[in-house]
């Protein structure tokens, strides 16, 4: 993982203030989440000290990984994540002035940092899995790729001091407790942003700070007959073999997490398609959809495929977990407080170079929010849309509800015109780009991790098909087509693909029909979610700190209502429950110290 800061001054005539680099030396031992002793810096000053560019890594040495900060004749440039073809992307970027236009050319899944002489700029590709942020202070332009950083930068320069406090956003926190993470651009530190999707800032003194978006393409219109849905498909098939290039650089095969449903089954399809040595590993009971097709799956590649049983053992009665408070504080250092505590993300070990990837992010070529909306009327798409912003309005302040009522006003007028585009750019640009942030984050310190379906050529092809069109699941059922036919073959997991729903062909193709019936889960061998089957002592654990934790959490969740829907409704709002617990540890800032030693907590299994 590579961590990134650029610093310009607004005025032509200033330097960056010294206390601004002592604090971001200081700072970043907090928001990079890995042991200070395998930090490695790098620090360029642009000449009369108006422009910096710094940055950290805690990734070996190797002819995979890029150096952290590289120089060219004018820019010094950084990027997180990775490029499609590294040699010849830095290169045009390197030489080429227009940085936003440039960065929608490339492929692989990125944010990009460079610093010259005059002045610096940042980009974010259209997924936004490896985010820029971005804040001012006291004429300190400050951009990054971890937000508690920009924010203690900024703070620094605002206050004259080193080590400031963090200054928490209460109100911009309401999204978290409706859904556990941001469906907007805000983060829980004031005065700090997240560059949108596919987007540029440009910073250079003297001159205003620059916010440009890169526009997408429209969408093409869907042909009717299937010879030109297949050919309006193949430039997608396309950029998915293309974004398995780097994967492919590996000596190491790479190890592919197979459940053998739609996603991973694609990704499977893609890696042989591009001509990638992998391995696939799959855990669950041996009855498991999950083991099942991911078995028919790798059978059908003829791919080496490990199966990591789950054997019943012994009747157990209870399982011992993290205590909730550790767990949260690791989340918050990890996610930067901007996902709930119910998520489980990766924890720090020594860097790996074996690549791996999965299957996630394939929604975005299932539609978005649309791959599980099964109203699609005009009134229903603006229901699920209002859903977004709204959700557990029922316990939030009315401040906190109005709010949110600001933030849905655009997107619901948008969804008069077109419903299902405002749907699939809402998962876009926050589902993908801000939730899957953090646990993306937990597997960049770890692993060179990849994610094709994340790739920036992807996302784009994949955006020329309507939205409506991808909603139907025909499309990604024609990739597999397209990239390993007899993968199509295997029946979906859980529900038949959306275009194949109903009561099928009469006569011809009636048995193909019948050999696509989906694989559901039988029996009682389903796993037990502890994060949602809690007993009344857990959630007692978890209430405490809500209830007699910081009173500012109140600025947004409704004490009186929140108390009364939890007693008159056991069992519900398991989630939100963690989402508030999460806000409270959050603003008690006791994750900006070392966390207690606390034991774990026994979770009786029921029945």
């Amino acid at each position: 993982m590579r961590v990134y800061l650029v610093l310009a001054t607004r005025e032509a005539r200033e330097r960056i203030p010294a206390p601004a680099f002592r604090a971001a030396r200081r700072a970043i031992h907090e928001a990079f989440p890995v042991p200070p002793d395998v930090v490695k810096a790098v620090e360029w000053t642009a000449p009369g000290g108006r422009v910096a560019l710094l940055g950290w890594t805690n990734e070996p040495e190797h002819e995979l990984l890029p150096e952290t900060v590289i120089s060219g004749a004018a820019w010094r440039l950084g990027y997180c994540g990775y490029l499609a073809e590294p040699k010849r992307d830095v290169d045009l970027l390197l030489a080429r002035d227009d940085l936003a236009a440039t960065a929608a050319e490339l492929g692989g899944v990125f944010s990009i940092f460079r610093a010259g002489t005059e002045g610096a700029e940042a980009a974010t590709a259209m997924a936004r899995v490896c985010p820029v942020y971005h804040a001012e202070a006291r004429g300190l332009r400050v951009i990054g790729s971890r937000a508690l950083l920009v924010h203690l930068v900024a703070q620094a320069a605002r206050t004259d001091r080193e080590d400031p406090e963090v200054d928490i956003d209460v109100e911009a926190l309401h999204p978290l407790v409706r859904h556990g993470f941001h469906a907007n651009d805000d983060t829980p530190f004031r005065g700090v942003h997240a560059l949108p999707a596919g987007s540029l800032i440009r910073a250079v003194p003297g001159e205003p700070t620059v916010v440009r978006r890169q526009p997408s393409a429209p969408a093409r219109e869907t042909p009717r007959d299937d010879r030109g849905r297949r050919e309006l498909v193949r430039p997608l098939a396309e950029a998915l073999v293309a974004s398995a290039a780097p994967l492919a650089r590996h000596q190491d095969p790479v190890r592919l997490a197979l459940s053998g449903g739609r996603d991973s089954r694609l990704m499977a399809a893609v890696l042989r398609s591009a001509g990638v040595a992998f391995t696939a590993t799959t855990h669950g009971f041996a009855d498991d959809p999950d083991v099942v097709l991911g078995t028919r799956v790798a059978q059908a590649l003829q791919i080496e495929h490990e199966v990591e049983l789950t054997v019943p053992q012994e009747r157990k009665d209870f399982v011992d977990v993290q205590h909730p408070f550790s767990r949260t504080h690791d989340i918050i250092r990890m996610c930067e407080g901007m996902n709930s505590a119910y998520e489980s993300v990766n924890r720090y070990r020594p860097y790996d170079l074996a690549p791996r990837t999965s299957g996630s992010g394939g929604e975005t070529l299932r539609g978005g929010f649309l791959y599980d909306q099964d109203d699609i009327s005009d009134e229903g798409l603006q229901k699920r849309v209002r859903l977004i912003f709204h959700a557990a309005e029922r316990f939030m302040t009315s401040a906190a509800n109005e709010r949110a009522a600001a933030e849905h006003r655009p997107w619901a007028e948008r969804a008069k015109s077109d419903g299902f585009d405002v749907l699939d750019k809402l998962y876009l640009h926050y589902r993908t780009g801000r939730w899957i942030v953090g646990s993306h984050t937990a597997t960049l310190m770890n692993t060179p991790y990849y994610h094709p379906f994340f790739d920036n050529r992807v996302v784009r092809e994949a955006l020329a098909l309507s939205a409506e069109w991808r909603r139907s699941e025909y499309p990604f059922y024609l990739l597999l087509q397209e990239l390993a036919p007899p993968l199509a073959a295997i029946p979906p997991e859980g529900k038949r693909w959306r275009f194949d729903r109903g009561r099928g062909p009469l006569f011809s193709g009636r048995r193909a029909w019948r050999a696509r019936a989906p694989l559901t889960a039988n029996g009682g061998t389903s796993g037990f979610n502890w994060r949602v089957s809690f007993d009344q002592n857990f959630r007692d654990l978890l209430q405490e700190q809500i209830l007699d934790g910081p009173e500012a959490l109140f600025d947004i969740v409704d004490r009186d209502a929140y108390t009364t829907l939890l007693r008159d409704s056991p069992g519900r709002w398991t989630k939100q429950i963690w989402h508030v617990y999460t806000l409270s540890v959050l603003l008690s800032q006791e994750w900006r110290r070392p966390p207690p030693a606390l034991p774990p907590v026994r979770i009786p299994i029921p029945g």
